[in-house]
């Protein structure tokens, strides 16, 4: 595959294990890292033009591959991952900092940030994986806070190449979901964070962090929360009083630390992961009545 004036990498037939956190996948057909924001206008407009499908690929994180692996063009954000202050200003409760990250920002970069500049809003990010792409688009977040409350604006690259800029309430932020219109892509965000004292944040960020530890697995692949947590009730206590801790279904297993977790104990396979998805979600709905919904997202072929 060759694109005019594209200054990023090209793989073929790259493995998706490697990329994702599950460590599992097939290869895709064609892996890109394009540069800057005009490698990615030039590869979607091949991309486009050849009638190709693709895929954009975050940090992985939130995400499985079937063993199939993915037809067409995964494009990794990788190489997009400028953070910066903007602008300042003074207003009610202080001083405020607009931060622009690109969508390929590891949270835990703009994150890193915050805590350096004495930045203080984006604490409830401390130990959520993923990019700033699929914050956006996910709603990242927990019981402290969501991605969608500190947003500005977002600029999208709409399917004629066109920048779009949407402000908070366009996008209409939900849990673990916005408003982004068909084919258009999420290129930077805009957050608003406000000054406060560098040691009061480290100390927030701290926190949460162990006390993420203390609830998550940790040392064995996954890709965090399998399941929505239905109608504010949580999935993790639906699946544990269903009695599934620890079940598994070939590599696959429901996580003895966390029932929401579904980990990888070595070699698993996507197809174990899937199987035992549903026998997860056919004994809750047996023993509760709850239809749980998957959080993650399943792309590629069987």
């Amino acid at each position: 595959m060759e694109i005019a004036n594209f200054k990023g990498e090209i793989k073929l037939q790259e493995p998706l294990s490697r990329h994702t956190s599950y460590a599992i996948g097939g290869p895709a057909d064609v892996f890109a890292y394009p540069l800057d924001r005009n490698d990615l206008i030039a590869l979607l407009r091949e991309i486009r033009g050849n009638g190709l499908r693709y895929f954009i690929l975050g940090g992985g994180t939130n995400l499985l591959v079937r063993d199939g692996g993915f037809r067409g063009v995964v494009i990794s954000l990788q190489r997009m991952q400028a953070v910066k202050i903007e602008r300042e200003y003074r207003s009610i409760g202080g001083a405020f900092v607009v931060v622009s990250a690109e969508a390929g920002a590891p949270l835990s970069r703009l994150l890193s940030f915050a805590v350096e500049e004495g930045l203080t809003g984006l604490e409830f990010a401390a130990g959520i994986p993923g990019t700033v792409g699929g914050a956006v688009c996910m709603n990242a977040g927990t019981v402290a806070g969501e991605f969608g409350d500190v947003i500005d604006a977002v600029t999208l690259l709409s399917p004629g190449g066109e920048l779009v800029i949407r402000g908070r309430e366009e996008m209409a932020f939900g849990y673990r979901t916005c408003t982004i219109p068909d084919g258009h892509l999420v290129l930077d965000a805009r957050i608003i964070l406000r000054r406060d004292d560098k040691k009061k944040v480290q100390a927030r960020v701290k926190e949460l962090i162990d006390a993420r530890k203390q609830r998550q697995p940790a040392g064995l692949p996954n890709a965090g929360s399998i399941f929505k947590n239905p109608h504010e009730e949580s999935a993790g206590k639906l699946i544990e009083t269903a009695g599934l801790k620890g079940k598994t279904v070939g590599n696959a297993k429901v996580s003895d630390k966390h029932a929401n977790f579904i980990v990888n104990q070595g070699n698993a396979k996507a197809s174990d992961v899937l199987a035992l998805m549903e026998l997860v979600k056919a004994k809750v709905l047996e023993v509760h009545g709850v239809r749980l919904e998957p959080e993650i997202k399943i792309i590629g072929e069987d």
